[in-house]
């Protein structure tokens, strides 16, 4: 498994706010080591922290731990380290720990953290009481304030739903279930971080390939050449959906044949959805697998095309029917790329920005409707791709190969969007037909009594705002929108399975619409 690329993480906030706890969780999710300074101090000193404050003051204690918080910053762990409620209250020390790594600040209502320690009276040296803790929050309340990582925690969350929150604050993951775990890093300039990813990687590959669109490499391939300090042999495919088929599968095979890449070597993708997923099919099947590694360059790859190990390529007959569950050996989402990409690309984005949305952050809708005015700013888009690749990479982990149902939860508004999408001949772009297809879900979903009829319309409204189409074309028959559904590969018993929204947050999956009633909807 490959650790995320810095190397040191430190978590921060006021006493009793469960950061040992969550250390420890988060170390494992990342494959690091967890860490406590406290529990270094005390092994530094042979005493306890509260011996130690008692039997010398508080100053000798504070210059232990900015002694024990220098020698673990030259060190520069692969680690979590859980701090003390006070340790960044000298600059030094902060100064220290900012260079190291990021802080993530937990913050918990003062109310819960007196309960927790009223549980345990005595334990904690400068808070020993809930009243004298109460005190030292209402002192200290401006300097939690002031860092700009943090998390409010309302204290009833269990510690393992309090690591993801983290990671998804940092814009870090670790998918897991399919294989071995790998990272998924969203960040501007994440392509500086491919050296670093690949010295970490065993065995380490002989040769590398790097495969982009005819317009991704000559955007990018030379960043990606520089970020590695040497070239490599690159092969370009056609841009667009029309290109994403077995001829140029077959294309892919032959270019791994000429740079010569053995079972140990690797791939790397750079572009949209298209890229991605022809790259890692071709991958999926080189010499019965070899590992890939993707850099999607699009807002709809960072945000969910380029998550999740699903490769494919499309038939003549429907979207995506050949494919394999091949997952990357690490994605790193550059942010920085957003800012060439054409406006309608960026909008098809959104789609599936507003589709995770609907399944699980009713907050990232609100974000969504902030998009116009910050649409040039990186830093707010990278939050906006961060905030929504975590709700897929929680979909993910809660089903990985899509045996319980949760995971199909993602296809909402693709079952009709693929329709549309293969019969426009693919002129109507994959997020413009997801747009399309959400909004019919939701028809179909108040048709069938799963969802109220105003849902449709605020996804509209929604979508309208976001410069998307919500109506399938008027000159779209019926009849050929039927086939290409019959067609989709979510069939199950002969029968077509959507995912409905019912509420924003919630969507059933599995659902088998009458014939009838899916007939009279596209036959608008």
């Amino acid at each position: 498994m490959i650790p995320l690329a810095s190397p040191t993480l430190f978590l921060y906030g006021p006493p009793a706010t469960g950061k040992s706890t969550c250390a420890q969780n988060l170390a494992v999710a990342l494959a690091k080591t967890a860490l406590d300074l406290d529990t270094l101090i005390e092994q530094r000193l042979g005493m306890t922290i509260p011996q130690a404050v008692e039997q010398h003051g508080q100053q000798f204690f504070r210059d232990t731990e900015t002694a024990v918080l220098r020698d673990l910053c030259a060190r520069k762990p692969n680690a979590v380290v859980a701090l003390g409620g006070g340790a960044l209250l000298r600059e030094e020390n902060r100064a220290l720990a900012e260079a190291c790594g990021p802080i993530i600040c937990l913050q918990t209502p003062p109310e819960v953290l007196a309960r927790r320690v009223e549980r345990k009276a005595g334990s904690r040296p400068f808070s020993k009481t809930a009243d004298s803790l109460l005190k030292l929050l209402e002192e200290r309340r401006e300097h939690y304030l002031s860092f700009p990582l943090a998390l409010q925690l309302s204290g009833e969350q269990m510690p393992q739903e309090v690591w993801p929150k983290v990671m998804t604050l940092l814009g870090r993951f670790i998918i897991s279930g399919m294989g071995n775990p790998y990272p998924v890093l969203i960040a501007p300039e994440a392509i500086n971080e491919l050296p670093r990813l690949l010295e970490r990687l065993e065995p380490k590959p002989n040769h590398l390939l790097l495969v982009g669109d005819s317009n991704t490499l000559p955007l990018y391939g030379e960043r990606v050449k520089a970020a590695l300090g040497s070239e490599i042999p690159t092969f370009e495919i056609p841009a667009g959906e029309a290109h994403k088929t077995l001829a140029t599968v077959n294309q892919l095979w032959e270019a791994m044949g000429k740079a010569r890449l053995e079972r140990n070597d690797l791939v790397l993708a750079l572009g949209g959805g298209v890229t991605g997923d022809l790259t890692g099919f071709a991958a999926s099947a080189w010499l019965r697998g070899i590992r890939w590694l993707n850099l999607p360059t699009t807002l709809l790859s960072m945000v969910d095309a380029g998550i999740g190990g699903k490769t494919g390529a499309d038939l003549p007959s429907g979207k995506n029917l050949i494919g394999a569950f091949h997952p990357p050996c690490a994605v790193l989402a550059d942010t920085t790329t957003l800012a060439t990409l054409p406006e309608r690309e960026i909008r098809c984005g959104l789609a599936e920005t507003l589709k995770h949305a609907v399944i699980g952050d009713a907050e990232l809708l609100e974000m969504l409707g902030n998009f116009d005015s910050n649409r040039n700013q990186i830093d707010w888009l990278t939050r906006l791709v961060i905030r929504s690749a975590g709700v897929k990479v929680r979909t993910i982990l809660e089903d990985p190969f899509e045996r319980t149902g949760k995971r199909a939860a993602l296809n909402l508004g693709h079952t009709i969007g693929h329709a549309v999408e293969a019969a426009s001949d693919f002129t109507i772009a994959h997020g413009e037909a997801v747009a399309i297809g959400t909004v019919a879900a939701a028809r179909l979903a108040s048709r069938l009594n799963l969802a109220p009829e105003t849902l449709a319309e605020t996804l509209k409204t929604a979508l309208d705002a976001l410069g998307l189409p919500t109506e399938i074309p008027q000159e779209m028959d019926a009849a050929i929108l039927m086939r290409y559904l019959m067609r989709d590969k979510k069939k199950a018993a002969g029968k077509v399975r959507f995912a409905l929204p019912q509420t924003i947050g919630q969507v059933k999956t599995g659902v088998v619409v009458p014939e009838e009633t899916l007939y009279a909807l596209l036959n608008h």
